[in-house]
């Protein structure tokens, strides 16, 4: 784990300085580096740059660490304002594994929620999700909204997959490809219908994928 950090003040507001290594810069070809921003993004990338030798500092403009996992405290009550579930625990386990001495597991109690969620609709309508079971979860869509949606809603997850499978290595796991146009020949979407138009274009923005999709039930 790294080293506590050090908290300063610039530009009128906190700034949390985090050194993640104290001997890189005597490293042939390593580099003093400034990541800026305490999110777990930030952080993950920090911790994998001082791994990797770098001299790493993190700046915070608040004065704590977690981004949007934060709490807010309120007559006597605790509320999560960030993110409530972890739906790719893989992804940490990779990170402890290479950046750290101990696995996700031993430093953090991993409990899986089942339910995963409880929606509640305009018009009553109420619906739980079981956790890790795609067949479950068309079930209880089925059982609360009707055939037709819970087919819909399995259709979407195959080409959420498709879509997953296919951007996860070269937007996620590598270095930004040279010509990133080359993902729109293997996307999913090429040709999700546009309401305003006669013809069929290819969807520019994630919205665009939503609206096409997720209609209304009824």
């Amino acid at each position: 784990m790294p080293p506590p950090g050090r908290l300063g003040r610039g530009a009128g507001a906190p700034v949390l300085g985090h050194r993640l290594s104290v001997a890189a810069d005597k490293v042939p070809g390593m580099a003093r580096i400034a990541v800026i921003g305490a999110g777990m993004g930030a952080m993950a990338a920090a911790a994998r740059l001082a791994v990797a030798g770098h001299r790493v500092t993190v700046y915070e403009w608040t004065d704590t660490y977690g981004g949007a996992l934060r709490r807010l405290e309120r007559d006597g009550f605790v509320f999560d304002t960030g993110p409530g579930l972890l739906p790719l625990p893989a992804v940490y386990r990779d990170l402890f594994v290479k950046t750290g001495r101990e696995p996700l597991e031993e430093c953090v109690e991993l409990v899986q929620v089942d339910p995963s969620s409880h929606h509640v609709f305009a018009d009553g309508t109420h619906v739980s999700l079981p956790n890790a079971s795609r067949a479950g979860v068309v079930a209880a869509l089925e059982t609360a909204l009707g055939a037709d949606p819970a087919r819909r809603w399995g259709d979407f997850l195959v080409r959420a997959r498709e879509a997953w499978d296919r951007t996860r290595r070269p937007l996620l796991e590598e270095p930004l490809w040279p010509n990133w146009r080359t993902l729109a020949e293997r996307e999913p979407y090429p040709a999700v219908p546009h309401r305003k138009l006669l013809r069929t274009r290819r969807a520019g923005t994630l919205a665009e994928v939503g609206a096409w999709e997720l209609r209304d039930p009824g």
